[in-house]
């Protein structure tokens, strides 16, 4: 009896077990409404810490139980989790975080510590043992915005006689005397610091164990008995693996000749384009502007045979004919049809009533009175269409071209006016009329010039703009050259394009596949040819990340737009680099990519270029996300090569067996490498807000889906353990339902949940219809798991089963 309890607490049946258990009081966490709950009904209670101890206690034992120790980078492998949760035991029990909140000057000894998250209420004061002083704090902004830029305290360290001057700023901290500051926030007004305080004796402890990993992981792809090595032999043997380290039709309105002006319109746009004006605090040229103008309004970049700076230029110039124009996209078809529409676009027109007020404002006031879980398509395409008509008046009425600074404008954060606002400026008194007449008249000239195609008359009030701005605000102009390459990149649209060169290429390659599978029979050439091309596509994607990345001045995965960009980035160059001499895994990548890549282009996912916020204007931006999304790129290969090779299964030919294995191991090393990236990703994302706001790990959303979908993963390689997981089939379907947990870790977390500071706080894409089948997914690789779970021990239960020694077996 004593030996059988042994053999189950220590098996790898129990580890299963408990990180199911895991998983769902996770996911059940994050779909909490608040934080607050999240902490009273799981992270917080005493029933998750016991869970932890006893996955901890569970994987020590399995570990002398198969003597892992046998093979040192396995061993290193296992034994950094429970250093790992080792580290975080210390910190739970013995760490604590606080607030010290200062005004410009104030000093305090004492910081304000809740006790536990469960019960903000219950809070202690803590003497630090020293003072702190708050001497100065700067808040900055990008020009022209509110959006901060960077938040900055300079503080000094009074200990005894000791005097420490020292600034603070995001991801750059004070360390002194166990306890470290960051820099969290600050007072509305400007006139004081919020700074985050903690004492973790946890820290070092926790760090430790996340290099164990990364070595673990690294050691484990090098070691040549590992179950990773072994596939990858299989592989070369069977020829299919290749390691590689680094290689619309013009529309008339009225007397207006829309056919003459298209025509016309073209002689000016080289100088139009090239216009610099301020959003959001970020100078760019006209031509970005307009790129996103079109495509808000319009959902294209062309339109009625207009491209996107015509539209803008015609709508700025001739509003009393281009608001009659069909440009305003309606996306519902109950909407089409209210408004009598036989396509897709309505006129401005449209939504006014002869006295100007606008139509529909009870159902765009009803559709943002619902409370957000109950909206309806039909709700987010109202307010989707307001904002459309609201861009459109701002065109319409010249207040969105900000190209004007003042003499005043260094003094108001390079502030850059309309011409609307510099009219009203006038009105109140801010301006004399005289210095605003010749801002005015500038701009009268300018779109004069458009009305009469007048190139010399634009170039010279062009020249004149650009005076102004270099004369105020010389400081925060960007290079000529820059602002060049940022038209080059808008003007080349690479990235739409890749979607149908990536999904074309893909599908034509795993038909390839398919032929020589079903056929037996290699086509080396035709191969070739495929994986150059592929190969270009790539290039060319590359090509024009770096473009986007010198045009925005920072790496280009800090957005939604930009990550989802580099995760088909990542499942291109994972499928030419580590898979290119399998048709299938090749084409299964280049098609996923070509998938990620129409996401980016969805409807709710803006692709403008945008400042950083101050968290990431860090070297980790580089490191952490540059990681874990490359993560998804190897898993998303897996994931559609495990659904190809169930085509295979369907297709049940006795010939396809040997197929089948082989496609299997290419999967394993697709997933132990995603896993090996995502791992070690989450583990540098923890570093990153340690040095950021003093917490390696706060169970925020993202953090914790990432923790499943690593903790999915682990359980999926080690199922080829247990007999009734370790079939060709069942590994195939779980290396497919295994990335409905990514799905859910990026797409459910970032516009499903959209709380936390990974969020990226964006509505729901088209509702909630989406999220249902990524939980359908989850569900059903659960159903799959604890199928073959209780299969496993019904059998130990009735008729102990003998494992056979294999590459699998874990003693073996």
């Amino acid at each position: 009896m004593i030996k059988k309890t042994y053999n189950f607490f220590f098996s790898i049946e129990l580890a299963v077990i408990l990180s199911l258990i895991f998983i769902v009081a996770m996911a059940a966490a994050t779909l909490l409404k608040t934080d607050l709950e999240a902490w009273q009904y799981v992270y917080g209670t005493k029933w998750f810490e016991l869970i932890m101890w006893l996955l901890g206690i569970n994987l020590t034992g399995v570990m002398f139980r198969y003597k892992t120790y046998k093979k040192t980078p396995i061993f290193l492998l296992h034994l950094s989790v429970i250093v790992i949760l080792l580290g975080a035991g210390i910190t739970r029990y013995f760490g604590y975080e606080g607030n010290l909140h200062l005004r410009n000057g104030q000093s305090a000894n004492q910081i304000t510590v809740i006790k536990n998250r469960a019960k903000p209420t219950d809070i202690e004061i803590k003497d630090l043992g020293f003072r702190v002083r708050l001497d100065k704090f700067v808040l900055k902004h990008y020009p022209g915005s509110m959006q901060p830029s960077s938040y900055d305290s300079f503080v000094t360290i009074i200990d005894g006689n000791k005097k420490i001057h020292y600034h603070i700023y995001m991801n750059h901290i004070l360390v002194y005397k166990g306890y470290r500051f960051y820099q969290a926030s600050y007072d509305p007004d400007g006139g004081g610091s919020i700074l985050s305080v903690n004492h973790d004796p946890g820290m070092y402890v926790t760090y430790l164990g996340y290099l164990l990993m990364a070595i673990g992981f690294l050691a484990s792809m090098l070691y040549k008995k590992s179950r990773f090595q072994i596939t990858v032999k299989k592989l070369k043997t069977g020829g299919l693996f290749s390691l590689l380290l680094f290689l619309t039709f013009p529309h008339s309105a009225n007397a207006f000749d829309i056919d003459s002006y298209i025509q016309k319109s073209k002689s000016i746009e080289s100088v139009w384009e090239r216009i610099l004006v301020q959003k959001s605090g970020r100078i760019e040229p006209m031509d970005t502007l307009d790129l996103d103008i079109a495509h808000k309004i319009t959902k294209k970049y062309k339109l009625l045979g207009m491209d996107y700076n015509q539209i803008v230029m015609g709508m700025l110039a001739n509003p009393q004919y281009f608001q009659k124009l069909p440009l305003i996209y309606i996306g519902h078809p109950k909407i089409r049809k209210l408004l009598h529409l036989k396509g897709k676009y309505a006129p401005y027109i449209d939504f006014f009533l002869p006295n100007g007020d606008f139509k529909f404002t009870k159902e765009v006031n009803r559709a943002f009175d619902t409370p957000d879980i109950q909206k309806t398509l039909l709700d987010r395409e109202w307010i989707k269409i307001n904002e459309r008509v609201y861009v459109s008046f701002m065109v319409y009425t010249a207040q969105i071209f900000k190209i004007f600074p003042t003499p005043d404008s260094k003094k108001m954060n390079n502030t850059w006016f309309s011409p609307y606002q510099i009219q009203k400026s006038v009105n109140k008194g801010m301006m004399d009329p005289f210095s605003a007449t010749a801002y005015l008249n500038v701009f009268n000239s300018l779109v004069n010039s458009i009305k009469i195609f007048d190139i010399n008359e634009m170039k010279k009030a062009a020249d004149d703009i650009y005076k102004l701005q270099k004369t105020y605000t010389p400081d925060i102009l960007p290079s000529k050259n820059r602002i060049e390459w940022e038209i080059k990149y808008n003007h080349l649209q690479i990235f739409p394009m890749l979607i149908g060169i990536y999904s074309t290429l893909g599908l034509i390659i795993i038909i390839l596949g398919f032929i020589e599978v079903l056929r037996l029979k290699k086509y080396p050439k035709t191969e070739l040819f495929f994986v150059v091309l592929g190969a270009l596509a790539l290039l060319l994607h590359t090509f024009n990340m770096g473009l986007r990345w010198y045009v925005a001045g920072h790496a280009p995965w800090s957005d939604a737009y930009e990550s989802i960009i580099f995760i088909a980035w990542g499942a291109a160059f994972a499928s030419l680099v580590f898979f290119r001499k399998s048709m299938l895994a090749l084409g299964a990548g280049l098609f996923v990519a070509g998938m990620f890549m129409m996401v980016a282009h969805l409807n709710n996912i803006d692709p403008q270029i945008t400042n950083l916020v101050p968290v990431l204007k860090s070297y980790w931006l580089l490191v952490h996300v540059a990681v874990i999304t490359s993560s998804y790129g190897f898993l998303a290969v897996g994931a559609m090569l495990g659904l190809l090779n169930l085509v295979l299964f369907a297709i049940n030919k006795e010939k396809l067996k040997k197929q089948i294995k082989e496609f299997n191991n290419i999967i394993y090393i697709a997933l132990y490498i995603g896993l090996a990236l995502l791992s070690v990703g989450t583990f540098l994302g923890g570093v990153w807000a340690n040095e950021s706001w003093g917490r390696y790990w706060s169970w925020d959303p993202k953090e914790t889906w990432s923790l499943i979908s690593m903790v999915v993963y682990a359980l999926v390689i080690h199922a080829k353990m247990m007999p009734k997981l370790r079939g060709e089939f069942i590994f195939s379907l779980l290396a497919f339902l295994s990335f409905f947990f990514i799905l859910m870790t990026y797409f459910g977390v970032n516009f499903y949940i959209a709380q936390g500071l990974h969020s990226y706080g964006q509505e729901v894409v088209n509702g909630y219809g989406w999220i249902n089948i990524i939980f359908a997914g989850m569900g059903a690789w659960f159903a799959v798991v604890i199928l073959g779970l209780a299969m496993v021990l019904y059998q130990k239960v009735n008729k102990p089963l003998k494992i056979e020694k294999n590459e699998y077996s874990p003693k073996a």
